[in-house]
């Protein structure tokens, strides 16, 4: 969502590396616009915290709040040093009204974000754990993947195998997240390195899923 220069200088406030922008269950007073930087949105529960998104320059978020006057159902933080721009709903009106694009962009926005959440409990019903894992890479490689040389993805946002672990609800059994990483590993679908999981090669990530699948549909 674009602003004007006035805007950001009026409204920008800097948040620092780990820094909350707000917890689950407080008011929304203000949507977020950012400038530079990343935020990570996240759940808090029983098992540990549970990241649900990462959002980087030129995103916004904090949005239905402003619209639904309700609570906020998760919680914000900055994932690395954050420059952003807080619209209160006064102002949050002002530029609605004045700029219908915007209306088209958050409708767009909401439904994307929808359909991401929609495939991430979906992966989650799958029982394979094989399955699941390798599931989850694809979603990521989709959300925030970076191709760089040779094919091989990266992501821009923190990655291994906690991360991994957390995201397809193994947090309290690291070591079956490692042996099938491990075996995609040998399969030269992805490699680690410095902690964080790379994926060598989209394809075979999706062939290995596809096998996984027949798998399990004729019981082999």
């Amino acid at each position: 969502m674009a602003v004007g220069g006035e805007t950001f200088d009026k409204f920008a406030k800097v948040f620092k590396a780990g820094e909350l922008l707000f917890r689950q269950g407080d008011p929304g007073e203000h949507m977020f616009i950012i400038q530079t930087g990343k935020i990570e949105v996240y759940l808090s529960t029983p098992k540990g915290e549970k990241s649900l998104a990462f959002f980087g320059p030129g995103d916004f978020f904090g949005e239905m709040s402003i619209i639904d006057k309700a609570p906020r159902s998760t919680n914000a933080r900055a994932a690395e040093e954050t420059r952003l721009i807080l619209l209160d709903e006064r102002t949050f009106d002002l530029h609605v009204q004045s700029n219908p694009a915007i209306v088209r962009k958050i409708m767009k926005n909401m439904s994307n974000r929808l359909r991401d959440m929609n495939q991430q409990l979906a992966n989650l019903l799958i029982k394979d754990v094989n399955r699941r894992i390798a599931g989850r890479l694809q979603l990521v490689c989709a959300q925030h993947g970076v191709k760089g040389p040779g094919g091989v993805t990266t992501f821009d946002i923190p990655f291994g195998e906690n991360e991994l672990a957390k995201d397809v609800g193994l947090q309290d059994d690291p070591a079956k997240v490692h042996e099938v990483l491990e075996k995609l590993k040998v399969t030269k679908v992805i490699d680690i390195q410095a902690g964080k999981i790379v994926v060598l090669s989209t394809e075979n990530l999706e062939k290995f899923i596809q096998f996984l699948a027949m798998k399990e549909e004729f019981g082999f």
